[in-house]
């Protein structure tokens, strides 16, 4: 951590190129031509030769294929804007050496809009935008960039998918799959925020950001440093409506290994309707929050952090709670009445289009989450349909608004109900008994047999299930259950049910086995 103030310091630096004085005007881009006449490089060097709010509209689809890096915008204010994501992509030609995509020099502000960016590839800092100003991106992919660095006494790389070092506004968009890469320097190796990176003050609205990595491998003898596998925000971040899911963070190969926030690392934090989901962080035992790592007192609220990975808790310390939050682990000390510890939310695993600019986690028939939260004044989830839906048959908790807690809001089914599979879900009102659970079968009681397998159930339908194998952390699981364990020694599995209202079986159902050594 010693040189991260110096790290900061030199992303703020930038080359300070003169402006134009000429008038103002539009620029219209009409080919996916590389170069040339309607191309989007023509634009570029038009807005350079201007001083005034210049806009570049770029009218056609398709891919534009760049061979060479493009001129950094330095006159502005500037906007691109594009047909959509997923009519335009905007990428580094395969046979061309690296650069990033886009550039933006200090003290212009600039926006991005309907695009999609990819395969960009920069040295430390930023490589699929790069900017040096207030910057705004809306209805952007941000997909497959990286920042790159490795060698020298110490080496950094930063924001794989996008830097920014003065305010960040990132709505509607999806920053997936980049990364920020650190390898091999003789003192310090440092890698942070493989989707999102920098010192700019983060705002996130109804915008995904997963599946990055950030990761810094040092030689041996030497510091491995990383944080922020998908957010780096040092500054500071408003995250509202998000989802933040399956981002990695990892630091290895060096004598000093740490690793912190696998879903984001950031200073103060102010986080409402999110689901912070199955992010991880791996230090040989040195990570910190697989899911968050916010290093000042940070309010959260009407959120779901859940599934940590790794070498990480949920939460790397405990945190202000502003109710009406779940944590699976415990970790995050969210202590409020409306709050909800020690229980699986029953989210789908998988991250896919639910509707929406974005994609989301959705809420399995019987979450815990459904109509359990406080929208805090929000009227739309991260797909833009109405917050609260509220579920007649299920009673709110004092203080809430019959809102679902985290992004995804399931849509109460209208009058007279449709005969859709979530219209027709089960959603009775029930008191607050808990559950019982009983295991059905296991493995032999002393068997050669490494792999275990369990069937277990529960006194009440819908419910979800935390297991446990030894002194492992409880984490949801689903019947059937396998899990790999030692041989030459005893075991124990334990698995609670957690009914649709959040009560936790007080009694974990057990099951305790032998596993024999080869010869033993």
């Amino acid at each position: 951590m010693r040189r991260l103030v110096l790290l900061l310091a030199a992303l703020a630096c930038a080359t300070v190129l003169p402006a134009g004085t000429a008038a103002a005007e539009s620029f219209t881009v009409t080919t996916t031509a590389d170069s040339g006449a309607g191309s989007l490089r023509a634009a570029i060097i038009g807005t350079g030769e201007l001083s005034e709010p210049d806009t570049i509209t770029i009218e056609v689809g398709g891919t534009i294929e760049l061979k060479s890096e493009l001129e950094p915008l330095y006159n502005g204010p500037v906007s691109v804007v594009g047909p959509g994501p997923q009519a335009l992509t905007i990428t580094r030609a395969a046979s061309a050496p690296d650069f990033r995509i886009f550039e933006v020099g200090p003290s212009i502000s600039a926006s991005f809009e309907g695009l999609a960016i990819s395969g960009g590839v920069a040295s430390k800092f930023g490589g699929g935008i790069y900017s040096g100003s207030p910057l705004t991106l809306t209805d952007i992919v941000l997909t497959d960039n990286e920042a790159v660095a490795g060698g020298g006494e110490n080496t950094f790389a930063i924001g794989g998918g996008v830097v920014a070092t003065g305010q960040l506004t990132v709505r509607e968009s999806t920053i997936r799959g980049n990364r920020a890469t650190a390898k091999g320097a003789s003192d310090e190796t440092f890698a942070g925020g493989g989707g999102i990176g920098g010192n700019a003050q983060l705002t996130l609205e109804r915008s995904t950001v997963a599946e990055n990595v950030a990761q810094a491998v040092s030689k041996g003898g030497t510091n491995a440093l990383a944080f922020g596998g998908g957010i780096q925000a040092n500054s500071g971040a408003t995250i509202v409506a998000s989802t933040i899911s399956g981002n990695s963070l990892v630091a290895a190969e060096g004598t000093l290994l740490n690793s912190a926030g696998g879903g984001g690392f950031s200073g103060a934090v102010d986080m409402t309707g999110s689901t912070v989901v199955g992010n991880s962080v791996v230090a040989a035992g040195h990570g910190n929050g697989a899911n968050l790592d916010l290093t000042f007192e940070s309010p959260v609220r009407d959120t779901i952090v859940a599934e940590p990975l790794g070498d990480g808790k949920d939460c790397s310390v405990e945190y202000e709670s502003g109710g009406f939050n779940i944590d699976e682990d415990g970790s995050c000390g969210f202590g409020q009445g409306s709050d909800l510890s020690g229980v699986a939310p029953g989210l789908d695993p998988v991250l896919k289009d639910n509707g929406g600019p974005t994609p989301t986690h959705a809420l399995l028939p019987g979450s815990v989450a459904i109509d359990r939260g406080n929208a805090f004044g929000a009227t739309l989830d991260q797909r833009g349909l109405p917050r609260p839906s509220d579920f007649a048959s299920i009673p709110n908790l004092e203080g809430g608004d019959g809102s679902d807690v985290g992004a995804f809001e399931l849509q109460a089914p209208t009058v007279p109900q449709s005969p859709s599979p979530v219209a027709t879900v089960s959603l009775v009102a029930g008191d607050r008994t808990p559950p019982n659970t009983r295991i059905l079968r296991g493995p032999s009681r002393v068997t050669f047999e490494r792999l275990a397998k369990f069937h277990f159930t529960s006194t009440e339908a819908q419910s979800s299930f935390q297991c446990r194998v030894d002194k492992r952390p409880w984490r949801g699981c689903r019947s059937p259950y396998k899990r790999r364990v030692s041989p030459g020694s005893k075991h124990l599995f334990k698995v609670r049910a957690i009914d649709r209202f959040g009560n936790v079986d007080p009694t974990p159902a057990q099951f305790g086995w032998r596993v024999k050594a080869l010869g033993g």
